[in-house]
């Protein structure tokens, strides 16, 4: 029977996993602003009380937000963090047509993406113009997977809760990289450096489950990893052993992290 020791790495990948966060590039929502605001100054995610933003909140988790730019009808393309006052003013087509001609004065506070995946253009016709044209002039061309929301603002509010709801985990806080250059994060999904996760390999099953403290995570060539120290017996004897695992072998523990 083989004895598992530090020296030893199992095949940890059954099969190889999708790489959406490496070959894409992280999801992006473009979101109009609303008519309904706060009556006072806040950062524009808070200003805005459409029922756009709230499908939004009722569906964004924070282990898979998309990045999030607002065009507004007033200041043009904003970081949702962005402290604005309340405002009137309607997207109309004259007003699409002034942001189109002056687009890189309505785009340059935005903090753009370096790198984008999926696309929602979510909200009305003429905002949707204006969008599809900024895409353009960030990216060169419009990125492969860009949707937009149609019909009425049921049906809006729907396709949203629907992207939102099927973006996949992402990597955050990058603390430094591997030999090769592959970043190494502090972070995906649930799963964060220094708590205590579950381990069950799926490749051995029969292997029973063990405490494995997280270190970091990456890309791996297989899908997103998580370097580990798990307590194996070596000869008898308990030691912290160095592992490499796909995340999909790590389970939420019960055990506080020290």
């Amino acid at each position: 029977m083989h004895m598992l020791t530090c020296h030893s790495q199992l095949s940890l990948f059954s099969s190889p996993l999708g790489r959406e966060s490496a070959t894409t590039g992280p999801a992006l929502l473009l979101l109009a602003c609303s008519g309904t605001k706060l009556d006072r100054p806040a950062p524009a995610m808070d200003l805005y009380q459409g029922v756009m933003y709230e499908s939004y909140r009722a569906h964004v988790r924070p282990e898979a937000s998309p990045n999030v730019l607002i065009l507004s009808a007033r200041h043009g393309f904003i970081d949702p963090r962005d402290v604005i006052a309340p405002y009137d003013q309607r997207m109309t087509t004259q007003r699409a047509d002034e942001i189109l001609a002056d687009l890189p004065a309505f785009a340059a506070s935005a903090d753009w993406p370096t790198q984008v995946g999926k696309v929602l253009l979510a909200g009305g016709k003429e905002y949707r113009r204006v969008m599809r044209a900024a895409l353009v002039r960030q990216y060169g061309a419009l990125p492969l997977t860009v949707h937009e929301t149609t019909g009425g603002i049921g049906t809006q509010r729907s396709q949203l809760g629907t992207f939102l709801d099927g973006l996949p985990s992402v990597f955050r806080d990058q603390i430094g990289q591997h030999a090769n250059g592959t970043p190494i994060y502090r972070s995906y999904g649930w799963i964060e450096a220094g708590s205590i996760a579950t381990l069950l390999y799926r490749a051995a099953p029969a292997l029973p489950a063990r405490q494995a403290r997280v270190l970091s995570v990456f890309n791996g060539p297989s899908g997103p990893t998580a370097d580990v120290e798990v307590e194996e017996f070596v000869r008898g004897r308990a030691k912290i052993c160095p592992r490499w695992v796909s995340v999909a072998d790590l389970h939420p523990s019960t055990e506080e992290s020290a």
